[in-house]
C-alpha cells in the first residue's frame, strides 16, 4: 500500500478523527497491526489505574484505608484488596522477645 502523500482528505470520514489525534502514519501502523479486528480503547482512568494502585500500596500505613479510598476515589474494599498482603505480613511479624511456637516443637 502506497503511504506517501496520504492526506486527511484521502481517508474516509470516520477515520479522520483518529488520524487527527495520532497522525496518519500511526493510524496506518495500527491498521497494519490490527486491521480487520476490533480493539478496545480504555478510558483514561483505566490506563492510569496501575499507577493509582501503586500509590495506594506505597501510602498505606496500616491505619489509613478510609483516607486512601477517599483520596483515590475507590472503595475501601479495593484499598483493602490492594494492601491485604501488607496487612498479613505485618500481622505475622514476630514481636521482639516473643517466642515462636516452632521453638517448642
Amino acid at each position: 500500500m502506497e503511504q506517501e502523500g496520504i492526506s486527511l482528505e484521502d481517508l474516509q470520514e470516520q477515520h479522520r478523527n483518529y488520524a487527527e489525534i495520532i497522525g496518519i502514519d500511526k493510524l496506518l501502523e495500527l491498521a497494519k497491526m490490527y486491521g480487520g479486528t476490533q480493539i478496545y480503547i480504555p478510558k483514561p482512568e483505566e490506563l492510569l489505574k496501575n499507577r493509582k494502585y501503586k500509590a495506594i500500596s506505597e501510602e498505606f500505613d496500616g491505619t489509613n484505608i478510609k483516607q486512601l479510598a477517599k483520596k483515590y476515589q475507590v472503595s475501601e474494599s479495593t484499598v483493602y484488596r490492594l494492601v491485604r498482603d501488607q496487612i498479613v505480613k505485618a500481622a505475622s511479624r514476630q514481636i521482639p522477645g516473643q517466642y515462636s511456637l516452632s521453638e517448642y516443637l
